[in-house]
């Protein structure tokens, strides 16, 4: 919505809707918002092994608990994206880190519930798909407006860094989520990280209306093609490469993430508390990998997406293949930050690009096409994930990983569509 013209307590000096973002304070509170998210969904993702295990529901469980919100987020993202042109990015970041707070709520009295035996077997899980698919339907709207808020106020030639700067919170609480959840866990038990992620969302939520400065009007009103507009975009040219690699790089993601702490605790032999420990380990490696990709490594490099794609996929490749040979815990270790180093650079590159891609006026649905498409590995991750590790052994499901980043680099290479956008020149200091 427009701005009032009385001065906000954390606005930014005067300047031009698309001045640079990356080191005034609505970025940096933008920032720590979005990190509440990365730190939450990390930490779920560390404790899912063990918990479905400790709660009697079978491996698979893992993925698809996750399944439906992928889903919902992927057809809610480009609404939620569209949705932010018309009111605003502010209320949609707002309302989208309320919904997760309530998501987070949710899945900590399911747990509650499962642990305590009033749940058990079908219900417990049905309880717990319902509450993550929130924050796939509604949670969904955070991420392409506040990406939508920084294209607003970036030039063409630094919007790949500083988004690079933005997904960094998300890195940040990858990085740190698993660890600090582990530690509650063992003081205060189980739950509690997850109430304490539902408390900060809705803080962040607060802090988003209160506090974040919105100069750029949203449109008067509502265009009747927007949602036509909006989907013509997956087959415009000018975009749909990015998003083919995107698809990809959702589907590696979601089927490592899944597996990643079952291949833990069966290849070195561990479970309960200590597996959660031990795949902690391997989430903070790859999340700070992934981190000083983006903050040290990707402002120094003079690559633009494509590059960062096929360079991306290529270093990605090689972390699988560590991982299907790792002997032990430092291998493994290895093998996750070599992942996060190639996503780190690929997902900029997808980002980035993305974005360049498109005209001022349909960044907005371009950003939800983009976070549609980073949920999407989470769809396909239960059957090529979780199925394939119950049923045809622990290596398959990174077999298809490492095809698929084969794929992604050989489409990189190869395909025109990644030619007609234009490069954009990294900053040479890190955003935020």
């Amino acid at each position: 919505m427009a701005d009032s013209p009385a001065p906000e307590p954390l606005a930014a000096p005067p300047a031009a809707p698309n001045a640079p973002i990356g080191r005034n304070r609505q970025f940096r509170l933008l920032w720590s918002c979005m990190l509440v998210i990365g730190a939450g969904n990390s930490m779920l993702l560390s404790v899912a092994p063990p918990l479905v295990r400790q709660l009697r529901l079978g491996d698979s469980t893992v993925g698809w608990i996750f399944s439906l919100s992928a889903l919902l987020w992927v057809f809610a993202s480009p609404y939620w994206g569209r949705l932010s042109d018309n009111i605003g990015r502010k209320p949609s970041i707002a309302f989208g880190l309320g919904a997760y707070a309530v998501s987070m709520a949710s899945f900590g009295v399911a747990v509650s519930l499962g642990l305590s035996g009033a749940l058990a077997g079908a219900q417990l899980f049905i309880s717990l798909v319902l509450a993550r698919a929130i924050f796939g339907a509604f949670g969904s709207a955070s991420s392409p407006s506040a990406q939508a808020y920084i294209a607003d106020r970036t030039s063409t030639l630094e919007r790949t860094v500083q988004l690079a700067g933005l997904s960094s919170a998300f890195a940040v609480g990858q990085a740190f989520g698993p660890g600090v959840c582990a530690w509650l866990a063992s003081k205060f038990g189980l739950v509690f990280p997850i109430w304490l992620v539902a408390g900060l969302a809705l803080t962040a939520s607060l802090s988003i209306l209160m506090f974040l400065p919105e100069r750029t009007a949203p449109h008067a009103t509502r265009q009747r093609g927007d949602l036509k507009q909006s989907l013509a975009l997956v087959t415009d040219r000018r975009l749909s490469g990015y998003l083919i690699c995107g698809l990809a790089l959702s589907i590696i993601a979601g089927v490592t993430q899944q597996v990643y702490g079952l291949f833990t605790m069966d290849r070195l032999n561990v479970s309960g508390s200590h597996g959660t420990e031990l795949t902690a380990w391997g989430f903070m490696a790859n999340a700070l990998a992934l981190l000083a990709t983006q903050l040290v490594i990707l402002p120094r490099l003079r690559l633009g997406p494509r590059s960062l794609i096929v360079w991306g996929a290529g270093v990605l490749a090689a972390g699988v293949i560590v991982q299907v040979i790792a002997p032990n815990l430092q291998a493994l270790l290895l093998s996750q930050a070599l992942q996060g180093l190639g996503g780190g650079l690929a997902r900029s590159g997808f980002t980035g690009g993305a974005s360049i891609a498109v005209e001022p006026h349909e960044q907005g649905a371009a950003a939800g096409l983009v976070v549609a498409i980073n949920g999407s590995g989470f769809v396909f991750s239960p059957v090529l994930g979780g199925v394939a590790y119950e049923h045809l052994g622990m290596i398959a499901p990174l077999v298809i990983t490492i095809a698929l980043c084969v794929a992604m680099l050989t489409f990189a290479l190869l395909s025109r569509r990644l030619r007609n956008v234009i490069v954009a020149a990294p900053a040479i200091e890190p955003a935020g």
